[in-house]
């Protein structure tokens, strides 16, 4: 297995990524992976894709704009049309990469990015699959249900 810096770019704007690539030759499957909120490739997103690339999958882990390594200003701008703007840019970049087969790319999202990764493939009928680990798929729903007190402190 190796890491390398994969960045890519969405609307001019530079995303920090890595690219674990597992042994051997030939097409890879893909997974492509980012955190939720402003979470970024280095909280503990690598030691999954270190465990995806050991069976054999390619891996894309990416900071969304103005998070983390990447670029774009103001810093930690939470922005939702963005931060899907930026999966879509990442799954068309891993499609791009000799290595990596196309067809089957999936997609992993944790927390806020788990919702962010079911539209992402409602979008896109080439996903080959998701992991939607904890979605916060509906904002509204998570307020009325803990209360406005504990989502403020979201």
């Amino acid at each position: 297995m190796t890491r390398t810096d994969e960045p890519f770019t969405c609307a001019g704007v530079r995303c920090a990524a890595w690219l674990y690539r597992p042994q051997g030759d030939g097409r890879h499957p893909c997974v492509v992976m980012a955190h939720g909120f402003s979470g970024v490739r280095e909280q503990r997103l690598d030691a999954y894709a270190g465990r995806f690339a050991e069976a054999g999958f390619a891996v894309l882990v990416f900071d969304y704009r103005h998070f983390g390594a990447s670029e774009g200003e103001p810093r930690q701008l939470l922005d939702i049309r963005r931060q899907l703007a930026d999966w879509r840019a990442a799954v068309a970049h891993v499609r791009s990469l000799g290595g990596v087969d196309p067809d089957r790319v999936a997609l992993w999202g944790s927390s806020f990015s788990g919702g962010h990764v079911v539209a992402v493939a409602a979008g896109d009928e080439r996903i080959a699959a998701v992991v939607s680990q904890a979605p916060f798929t509906d904002g509204l729903t998570v307020i009325r249900s803990i209360g406005p007190a504990q989502a403020g402190k979201l």
